[in-house]
């Protein structure tokens, strides 16, 4: 075997990455699912799609399918034509896996050389994008005229490649099939180290220039062979000839080597690859394969990596950017949810109860409090209170209660329907000023059978009753802890109630705090009462209700009957968050708090630690 055969193989078993590269690429792992998770939520926000964007092929065309698998690396032997790149590639592999001919531009196809087992546990249409794999043959394989873009591998048979060693024989960069071309940026995307293999006559030509410097800036790894040298004669003339390349292309090469013009040897295929410490930044005269396989792997793969990464955290155009897009988004749907907030406020003007609904619970409560005196008044005003009702209904002026009770219903749902109505129209009026609302709301209001949003209102009103359990326990409540803190003021509490006129609550429903309107337990009608905003349109009357005002009794009977009027609302609330907007106020108010997402502060983390670690 020539001087620069490939050093012992490696174990059987899958070789790690050094820990360094290890805890980096963990690292871009995590970034890539981060932004996964993002992706569906920059279309809800109608943010941009970043797949047509370079970082994010760069993050998941190059730098995901890197962290994600076996560490491999991919070392593609490149040049112009008829520079001797298949010679070099089986002189590193050590078998003829391309066929070296004398006549230019015969690779059509790069052949890859895997160590056994690899192939297997590799996808390799990942490894090599825009490639359709296939195994190797025969020689012939590469020079196959009806193939299209494929690329050829085979396995290493005589064990003597390692494990995570990958090499690439690919097409002239330089001859005149256009075809050529193509596969050869294809394969140097895949690469993490181009061998660059040059002659006296190709190092300086444009087209060889262009493609190395396109590969330096990449991040490639780059390691310079000049082939078919007089050798030693002319080793002194070589680096003259390596600063013009460099001066070009901007390349430090990782090492130089030169391989002789030695045609017998090349017939043999056992050229040999002479170490060039003098221009060698390591000093080092490491023959090529072991610098491949061995001490060079984890900056080898960083580079390659930072080289995609430095797409990825371009400041204009990269996923900070992107991140940044994202905020804005966000930014509008807050404003859109102010918008809906400020239509979205529904008030809803409901008729004077029949006062015995509320009165008849504090009577209730008060039954067991009262002295003989205050029976025997309180009993002489309900004769009085009879006796003039009765009168009235034989008159023909007067209801009875259960009347009255249904003519309320009646009112109450027609003031309902109002609201309902009033509520769409400044739905619709909303959608047209912002279009984020729009995109949400306003295909359920155009396709909706809105005869079926008023019937589930009268199907939600017919089931509530006029006085309910938990509206009992919170009045009982309220006057607990009224009786406790005022233990004086029951007496005023029988007058106000009394001689008071009934109250009649105006209730705004607000959308973002009135929440899904679920129907609440007994110790949750006072939050609903806050909730809705309940309000007195019409303050007590008579001399009762001064009495009761200058003795603090006013708000409390205002509190009772808000209480009772937030019940009565909730009906409508429940209708405008279940049928009418569905999940689209939640889904609103997500929108709006995306900007807070903890996997946009996790990415942009996530950003910082990879760029440092690569630098």
């Amino acid at each position: 075997m020539a001087p620069d055969s490939l050093v012992p193989r490696m174990s059987s078993a899958p070789t790690l990455a050094p820990p360094s590269f290890a805890a980096w690429a963990g690292t871009v792992a995590e970034l890539c699912r981060q932004v996964e998770q993002l992706v569906p939520l920059a279309a809800a926000l109608g943010a941009e799609d970043p797949a047509a964007r370079g970082w994010y092929a760069a993050l998941f065309g190059k730098l995901k399918p890197q962290v994600s698998r076996e560490p491999l690396l991919v070392a593609a032997v490149c040049g112009g034509t008829n520079t001797g790149k298949s010679l070099i590639t089986n002189t590193l592999v050590g078998a003829a896996i391309s066929r070296s001919v004398p006549e230019a531009a015969r690779t059509l196809h790069p052949v890859a050389s895997l160590a056994p087992g690899v192939a297997a546990r590799t996808d390799l249409a990942a490894l090599f994008p825009g490639f359709t794999p296939v195994p190797w043959t025969s020689e012939a394989d590469a020079v196959d005229a009806t193939a299209v873009d494929v690329l050829v591998w085979r396995e290493d048979l005589a064990g003597t490649q390692p494990e995570r060693l990958v090499v690439l024989d690919t097409p002239d960069i330089d001859g005149t099939l256009r075809v050529n071309w193509h596969r050869a940026e294809l394969v140097r995307t895949a690469a993490d180290v181009v061998v660059a293999v040059l002659t006296q006559q190709k190092y300086n030509d444009a087209a060889v220039r262009d493609f190395f410097a396109a590969a330096v800036a990449a991040g490639k790894t780059l390691i310079v062979v000049f082939n078919m040298v007089d050798w030693p004669r002319q080793r002194e003339r070589i680096a003259g000839w390596l600063a013009t390349f460099t001066a070009e292309t901007a390349a430090v090469p990782a090492a130089v080597y030169a391989a002789p013009h030695d045609f017998a040897a090349a017939e043999a295929g056992r050229i040999t690859l002479h170490p060039l410490p003098e221009l060698t930044p390591d000093g080092t005269a490491v023959p090529l394969a072991e610098r491949l396989s061995t001490g060079d792997f984890d900056r080898i793969k960083r580079q390659a990596m930072a080289g995609a990464l430095r797409v990825v955290a371009d400041p204009e155009h990269g996923l900070g950017a992107w991140l940044d897009g994202l905020d804005r988004a966000a930014a509008g749907w807050r404003d859109a949810q102010r918008l809906l907030e400020r239509e979205g406020r529904v008030q809803v003007e409901l008729p004077a109860p029949p006062r015995e609904i509320v009165w008849d619970e504090v009577w209730r409560w008060l039954e067991p409090r009262r002295s003989a005196i205050d029976l025997v008044v309180s009993g002489g005003y309900r004769t009085v209170g009879q006796g003039l009702s009765w009168a009235a209904r034989r008159l023909g002026v007067g209801r009875t209660a259960a009347e009255r009770k249904e003519d309320f219903t009646a009112t109450e749902l027609e003031a309902l329907k109002r609201a309902l109505a009033d509520f769409v129209d400044r739905l619709d009026d909303a959608c047209r000023r912002d279009t984020r609302l729009a995109a949400r709301l306003a295909p359920r209001l155009a396709t909706a059978d809105r005869s079926a949003w008023y019937a589930d209102l009268e199907r939600r009103h017919a089931a509530l009753p006029l006085v309910s359990e938990d509206y009992r326990t919170f009045v009982r409540t309220e006057l607990d802890k009224f009786a406790a803190a005022n233990p004086g003021m029951v007496k005023a509490v029988l007058t106000g109630l009394t001689v008071g006129s009934v109250v009649r609550p105006v209730m705004t429903i607000a959308l973002f705090s009135a929440g899904a309107a679920a129907v609440p337990a007994a110790a949750g009608v006072l939050h609903h009462v806050l909730d809705f905003g309940v309000t007195v349109a019409a303050p007590l009357a008579g001399e009762g209700a001064v009495a009761a005002a200058a003795q603090g009794i006013r708000p409390l009977i205002e509190r009772l009957f808000a209480g009772w009027s937030a019940e009565r609302g909730r009906i409508l609330a429940e209708t405008l968050h279940d049928v009418v907007l569905g999940d689209g106020v939640a889904e609103i108010a997500s929108l709006a708090e995306a900007g807070r997402r903890p996997e946009i502060a996790r990415a942009r983390q996530l950003l910082v630690e990879c760029s440092r670690e690569s630098a």
